[in-house]
């Protein structure tokens, strides 16, 4: 290419003979024969490149295409199990509130009011709200602890297939407050059933329980129903 140029701007001297002329435009013409060839191979290598680099782009594209396919088919599936699991959960009868209690007095009550650590608070409700589960029946049961009121607040959320079940809910929930009257620390118990509405929660029924001191027994002073 450079030599290509260097030819082109070669002027023969006037009295050159024509001969030199005929030569020199003989060798212009062969350097711009190996000029053109010299670019249709650089544009012959340009275009497989391209076209190399376009067929790679398809086929990371395909695979993308199948692979978001895939991702969508399995999140289908783990969607109908999260389903087909929740109906047989609703399936099961909530069971009745034992006899015995759930041992509500094994709690160090006391130290926990004294000592007003929110660590072990927290022990406290998770380890009572995994015990009140079997007898509540819904996947979440929130239990929060207000000491200055001496108030234990009972929160429970989820779908709820069966009538029968919320009767037997609502029985569990009375006789908790009743195995909860040995337990002086406490003197109000509030509960709220709420469910599920579609995307949006709503309550279902809700009631608090209270006394004047820790000796007396707990009534119902609020019932929503």
């Amino acid at each position: 290419m450079i030599i290509n140029i260097r030819l082109q701007v070669v002027k023969p001297p006037r009295n050159a003979d024509p001969s030199f002329q005929q030569k020199l435009e003989y060798v212009r013409q062969i350097e711009q024969t190996k000029h053109v060839s010299a670019m249709l191979f650089i544009i012959f290598f340009l275009a497989v490149g391209l076209l190399l680099n376009t067929y790679s782009n398809f086929k990371v594209q395909d695979q993308l295409y199948i692979v978001n396919e895939q991702n969508n088919i399995l999140k289908d599936d783990i969607n109908l199990m999260k389903k087909e699991q929740k109906k047989l959960i609703n399936k099961i009868p909530v069971k009745a509130y034992p006899e015995a209690g759930v041992g509500l007095q094994d709690y160090s009550w006391d130290e926990l009011f004294t000592d007003e650590s929110r660590e072990k608070q927290y022990a406290l409700e998770s380890d009572l709200s995994s015990k009140l589960s079997p007898y509540f029946g819904l996947p979440t049961t929130l239990i929060v602890l207000d000491i200055p009121t001496q108030t234990l607040n009972i929160a429970l959320s989820g779908d709820l297939t069966s009538e029968d079940n919320r009767k037997q809910i609502i029985e569990n929930v009375k006789a908790f407050a009743k195995e909860a009257e040995g337990v002086s620390n406490l003197t109000q118990i509030t509960f709220q059933l709420n469910i599920r509405d579609g995307d949006k929660q709503k309550q279902d029924y809700s009631c608090t329980f209270s006394r004047e001191n820790g000796e007396s027994q707990f009534s119902i002073v609020q019932e929503e129903d």
